[in-house]
């Protein structure tokens, strides 16, 4: 059932636990209903006003666990409450299993389902693919828009299809996979044109029914008890069981659980630099964690950057640098909106100051 409501709190509907409102809050369970609401008089009036200031008609979210309202937003927030998982045919489909389809499954996602429910079914279910992303926060829709990733996978390696609803020309649209637009926290749908145009109902996935394990990354190894360099059929033991509860312990271990205190998980991108800066800050940092991304880039933690500016652990007023992980900013209790982005803000200039590179929120800031 629908649910249109004015001057609506948002408490609930953000992790970052912000005491703020939304001239209207709206929420649907099916296509019908949220034509409904972006028809209804009062919705579609505010949606015009907004418009015509040069802003987005409308914010949709997920469950908030990747956003941070900077203060009462004047527009319209929208939210879907539809939830489930199917499987679908793949007959028809192209594989990208090397041509064979056997070992492919389509799960059709409503976009309001928890993105981690998707991960349990899949392990209960002996599905491959998302399992290095679990435990991430978020809704399936949101998780598909982000292009949220963890280990070595991003969801991008998964979608099939985006199912959307085009607001603009009042009908269903489908972008496959490839045309996204994907990239590091990345897809065309966090730009603004498509971001106004489109609303994402469902997201159909790619997994496999085949055991394909990416353990790559040396944390997981760890938590796992294994070193694939010294014993490289260790892997061949391992069930989905083992290996998603293996990431939920490395996350709950280095990640504040966002009922507790409020955040919003990685607040940063972590920035991919050409060969050339990192071999020149390697130099000075000879013991710099980094990634090879391709020939002629590679990627540096932000969260190492921001502790070597000393900021672990460290507050600005009531918000915050997480102590186990500088990637993640908290609310310590009553934090105002502001006081996030003043911290945001000031290690974004500590961190270009000492390093020469300006890290980027992967958090979107709404206001």
């Amino acid at each position: 059932m629908k649910n249109i409501a004015q001057n609506a709190p948002l408490l609930p509907y953000n992790t970052f636990h912000m005491d703020v409102k939304a001239a209207v809050f709206a929420e649907y369970e099916n296509v019908d209903e949220l034509r409904e609401i972006l028809n209804d008089p009062a919705v579609a009036a505010l949606m015009q006003a907004e418009k015509a200031k040069g802003r987005l008609p409308f914010w949709h979210i997920g469950s908030g666990s990747n956003l941070l309202f900077t203060g009462d937003y004047p527009g319209v927030v929208l939210h879907c409450k539809s939830t489930g998982i199917r499987v679908v045919p793949t007959e028809g489909t192209e594989s990208s299993d090397e041509g064979e389809d056997e070992g492919v499954c389509l799960l059709e996602v409503e976009a309001g389902t928890v993105w981690d429910d998707v991960c349990a079914y899949c392990v209960e279910n002996g599905l491959y693919g998302p399992e290095n992303l679990s435990l991430i926060p978020g809704e399936t829709g949101a998780a598909a828009v982000q292009n949220i990733g963890a280990y070595g996978v991003e969801i991008s390696n998964l979608v099939e299809k985006v199912i959307c609803w085009d607001v603009e020309a009042d009908k269903e649209h489908i972008f496959d996979g490839t045309e996204m637009g994907y990239g590091y926290r990345e897809s065309r749908l966090k730009h603004e044109a498509d971001k106004a145009r489109y609303v994402v109902i469902r997201v159909v996935l790619r997994v496999q029914r085949k055991p394909r394990l990416h353990l790559e990354y040396e944390g997981i190894q760890k938590a796992l008890g294994i070193n694939l360099e010294a014993d490289p059929e260790a892997v061949e033991k391992l069930s989905l069981q083992e290996v998603r509860n293996a990431v939920i312990r490395i996350r709950e271990g280095k990640l504040p659980d966002p009922k507790d205190v409020g955040n919003a998980g990685s607040f940063f991108k972590n920035p991919v630099v050409e060969n050339a800066v990192f071999d020149k800050l390697q130099t000075q940092y000879p013991n710099m964690p980094h990634y090879v991304v391709d020939k002629g880039h590679t990627k540096i933690p932000a969260g190492w950057m921001i502790e070597q500016c000393g900021w672990k652990g460290k507050s600005l007023g009531r918000a915050g640098v997480y102590e186990k992980q500088s990637l993640v900013l908290v609310n310590r209790g009553g934090a105002e909106p502001q006081e996030i982005v003043r911290l945001c803000r000031t290690i974004i200039e500590d961190v270009e100051k000492k390093f020469g590179i300006r890290i980027e929120p992967e958090v979107n800031l709404i206001g």
